[in-house]
C-alpha cells in the first residue's frame, strides 16, 4: 500500500487533533512538529480529503522532503 506523509497545520491542543485523526480512515501520526503542525501518513487521496475537513486542521500540504545537493 502506497502512503502519502502530509504535514497538518493544527489549531488545537495535540491531544484533541489526535483523537480527531482516528476518525480518518487508514491515518497514521508520524510526529508532532513545533509549532502546532504534525505529519500524517494516509492511503489515499479521499483520505488526504477527510483528513484537510477535521476540526482544527487550519492548512494540509504534501510532504515533499527536497534533495540537498
Amino acid at each position: 500500500m502506497t502512503r502519502t506523509a502530509f504535514i497538518v497545520g493544527i489549531s488545537i491542543p495535540m491531544p484533541d487533533f489526535r483523537a480527531h485523526l482516528t476518525t480518518v480512515p487508514g491515518a497514521e501520526f508520524l510526529r508532532e512538529l513545533p509549532p502546532a503542525r504534525a505529519v500524517v501518513a494516509v492511503p489515499s487521496r479521499e483520505a488526504a480529503r477527510a483528513l484537510a475537513r477535521l476540526d482544527g486542521v487550519t492548512w494540509v500540504r504534501e510532504d515533499r522532503p527536497e534533495r540537498l545537493l
